[in-house]
């Protein structure tokens, strides 16, 4: 465990609740919360539909809320370790009332839109949904904001779900059919028939992108890849995005997601290991029982494997829409038997195996799978996973974890098709979930180089002249030059040479103090770079 050397009146992880008020400044901002979110729920019942612009000014200003509340420090002081060169964020102790404040307004907006947008789809119509669903809602939420603040528990707010009639509810949950398939195109059929259509015909007849499942990650009948190291913990992370799913919950506090219900099908765990972990999971996130206890379902079928082409026979029981999400864990496990998994036209046809399942069902897939072996810092995205690089490039997203040189931390990134660029953001394990930590520096990825054994020389090979000295100028000649480099990337350069990581440390210190190379800076949460020229603004 690192020891942290907070600056004064800092603390070192951002509160956005929720968490139970046990002391006087929760009590407070729960306080803030409750009334907040009663602003935002009489601002939806002002609504003729929802308002895209309002919900997105709400994110706004929680966005800024967080960024006031930031304090930048060095890692070397933070952490204690000297040859730390980034910059870390931490907050602002007492900030938690003002983010619950803009917390409360946010989800207040987010929680009526998606269930609104649900409704719409042939449910109710707008003006039946505000005055039968979102009006006694709001009503609701007034009483609960104005009621006594336990600091015992975590009192969650009225959802507009709560307030669907039976019939709506039915109508609500029951499935929906999906455009009719051509005849001609069986499930799993990999050679249907090529339909030409024009581009007008394309624009009129998708107007919009599918519907979010994850937001920033993933849409309906879409595939997403979910790659780390053995033993990192992705089973516990696929339970806890179940749990966001069938919620409506921020997965990792980050990624927003619709709710429904979700299947996983694990081929890892016994059924009595799943029983033990979900309860855990849940207690972490502060999920009751009862709202996922008909929402997440588990197949464990260990000893009873099928594989990726089996599972057709039990998907083509499934009514289309049944589920919103479906998780295969482990997926390298549902190879067919004999299957390479470094050969791309084989992996080719799994994944078109799959988008057959999701265009049936109507459901997007969450395919967990196993880094490649070695070090995972130098590779670009797509190249992290084992097996060919078709994985990567068939499926729609391509999340992976990469270890961070601190213990217990990765570096969540991926590769998406259909959203803007995802931001890398570093996740602490805090057993048995992982939660984000924006105070750490994502660019730090953990180097593993392998040890070499050193040739024996022989006989019959002359000896070598004699290499000169390494000191700060040879230093400085092999290894920086006028563009500015990361100190990752010198110190990598350096090693590849021969030297040890302390001695390349120790040199590239001595050539900065000796006035040899320039520290570049490039604000919060980035690595510093050298360079032989001194940045523009040095000695202004």
């Amino acid at each position: 465990m690192v020891t942290l050397n907070l600056p004064p009146k800092t603390v070192h992880l951002y509160n956005d609740g929720p968490e139970a008020p046990s002391t006087k400044a929760l009590r407070l901002a729960e306080r803030n919360y409750r009334e907040s979110f009663l602003a935002g729920a009489r601002e939806v019942i002002a609504w003729d539909m929802p308002d895209p612009e309002m919900i997105d000014e709400a994110w706004e200003s929680r966005r800024q809320v967080r960024e006031a509340a930031q304090v930048f420090v060095t890692s070397a002081r933070l952490y204690g370790i000297p040859h730390l060169d980034s910059d870390q964020i931490v907050y602002r102790a007492g900030h938690e009332t003002e983010a619950a404040r803009t917390r409360g307004r946010c989800q207040a907006l987010e929680m009526a839109k998606q269930l609104w947008w649900e409704l719409d789809e042939g449910v109710l119509t707008d003006e039946q949904v505000l005055d039968s669903v979102m009006k006694p809602w709001c009503r609701a939420v007034e009483g609960w904001a104005q009621s006594e603040v336990d600091p015992k528990f975590i009192d969650p707010p009225p959802r507009p779900e709560d307030f669907l009639s039976t019939e709506h509810r039915r109508m609500l949950d029951a499935p929906r059919q999906p455009p009719a398939q051509p005849a001609t195109m069986p499930l799993g059929n990999l050679f249907a028939p090529i339909v030409v259509k024009s581009v007008r015909e394309l624009l009129n007849e998708n107007p919009d992108l599918r519907r979010p499942v994850i937001h920033r990650l993933l849409r309906e009948g879409e595939t997403m890849n979910v790659i780390a190291s053995p033993k990192v913990g992705k089973s516990w992370l696929v339970i806890d995005l179940a749990l966001a799913v069938a919620t409506g919950r921020n997965w990792l506090d980050t990624f927003e997601c619709e709710r429904g219900d979700v299947l996983i099908i694990d081929n890892e765990l016994h059924s009595e290991t799943s029983a033990n972990r979900i309860p855990k999971v849940m207690d972490a996130r502060g999920i009751h029982f009862n709202e996922i206890a008909d929402r997440v379902f588990v197949a464990n079928v260990r000893g009873r494997l099928k594989d990726i082409f089996g599972l057709g026979q039990y998907f083509q029981q499934l009514p289309p829409r049944r589920f919103k999400l479906i998780a295969l864990d482990a997926f390298y496990r549902f190879m067919p038997k004999d299957t390479d998994e470094n050969d791309n036209g084989t992996m080719s046809q799994v994944y078109n195996q799959l988008d057959c399942f999701a265009a049936r069902l109507g459901c997007s897939f969450v395919l967990v799978h196993h880094a490649s072996k070695g070090n995972q810092s130098g590779k670009s995205i797509t190249d992290v996973g084992a097996g060919a690089g078709s994985q990567s490039r068939a499926t729609d997203t391509h999340l992976v974890l990469r270890p961070h040189e601190l213990d217990d931390v990765v570096v969540l990134d991926a590769a998406v098709r259909s959203w803007p660029p995802v931001t890398p953001r570093c996740l602490r394990w805090a057993f048995p979930v992982w939660t984000p930590d924006d105070s750490l520096d994502p660019t730090a990825l953990r180097l593993e180089r392998p040890r070499r054994r050193p040739k024996e020389a022989s006989p019959e090979t002359p000896a070598a002249p004699l290499e000169p000295e390494w000191d700060a100028v040879r230093f400085t000649a092999e290894f920086v030059g006028a563009t500015p480099v990361a100190t990752a990337g010198i110190i990598q350069a350096a090693t590849d040479a021969g030297l040890s990581e302390r001695k390349a440390s120790k040199l590239l210190k001595q050539a900065e103090s000796e006035g040899l190379i320039h520290r570049w800076r490039y604000g919060a949460n980035q690595p510093a770079r050298f360079a032989t020229a001194p940045p523009p603004n040095k000695g202004v």
